[in-house]
């Protein structure tokens, strides 16, 4: 089993919930619940954002891991990137009157910042539509 497959296991035992109870509130079927948790599929981005909508389960986690010593040291940086570019966003925001919750916006920023990091690619339509729930209120 893979790290995020273990992490993904881990928030089930925790909630407490059988496979199909926990597939359901995923919004996915118990057998694609099945592969994710054993590893034998990459867990997608929907996936993720509904961890984040029904459980508060931070997607970088889900990705990454807890990491004790903060991470490497550009790890730290893009967490620190990131924060800033939401912070800025807020900013601009409550400029124009717009109002959004802080932590669902740095979630987002920190969310697409590490998932850029991790494929090393620009984000799918799929992956947006994950930022935008994120960042919603």
């Amino acid at each position: 089993m893979d790290e995020m497959a273990g992490r993904l296991e881990a928030v089930r035992k925790e909630e407490g919930l059988s496979q199909e109870a926990f597939a359901t509130r995923l919004g996915i079927s118990r057998g694609a619940y099945q592969h994710y948790s054993k590893g034998g599929r990459e867990i997608p981005s929907s996936v993720l954002d509904s961890l984040l909508r029904e459980f508060e389960v931070d997607p970088y986690w889900m990705l990454r891991g807890d990491d004790e010593k903060g991470g490497t040291k550009i790890e730290r940086q893009l967490v620190a990137n990131a924060t800033t570019v939401a912070l800025t966003l807020r900013d601009s925001y409550e400029q124009l009157g717009i109002t959004r919750d802080l932590e669902k916006m740095i979630a987002a920023t920190q969310f697409s910042c590490f998932h850029l990091f991790e494929k090393r690619k620009p984000l799918s339509e799929g992956d947006l539509k994950v930022v935008q729930n994120l960042a919603e209120t």
